[in-house]
């Protein structure tokens, strides 16, 4: 399967210089918003950016996790934010985003391993 996703510039931005390895995604609450438990290994996902760039990455593994503070202690830090190394600016960063600290405590969070096919 082939899905897209926006993402902010930033973070594009780390995965495209594979400083950023794996996205960090959880299923809000809200109708019709896209349920991660679908994507699977080997499926395709293309990033698109505020700016409309596109790259294309291939899903190498993804993983659940019941909360934001096991997804990075077992994942850690480094290829999984593109703000910052710091676990706890990091968990801080991941529940700011609009809807995700009600999504993970209700559905958990995804650590999706990609691989940027340039």
């Amino acid at each position: 399967m082939e899905y897209s996703f926006n993402i902010n510039n930033r973070a594009f931005n780390a995965i495209k210089n594979n400083l950023k390895r794996i996205e960090i995604r959880a299923t809000k609450n809200e109708n019709g918003h896209f349920d991660y438990s679908v994507i699977k290994p080997n499926d395709y996902i293309n990033f698109i950016s505020y700016d409309k760039e596109k790259i294309k990455c291939i899903v190498k593994e993804i993983n659940w996790y019941e909360s934001i503070e096991k997804l990075l202690m077992l994942e850690g830090t480094k290829y999984t934010l593109s703000s910052t190394d710091n676990y706890d600016e990091g968990i801080k960063s991941i529940n700011s985003i609009s809807g995700y600290k009600d999504a993970i405590r209700s559905n958990g969070v995804y650590a999706i391993h990609i691989e940027y096919l340039k």
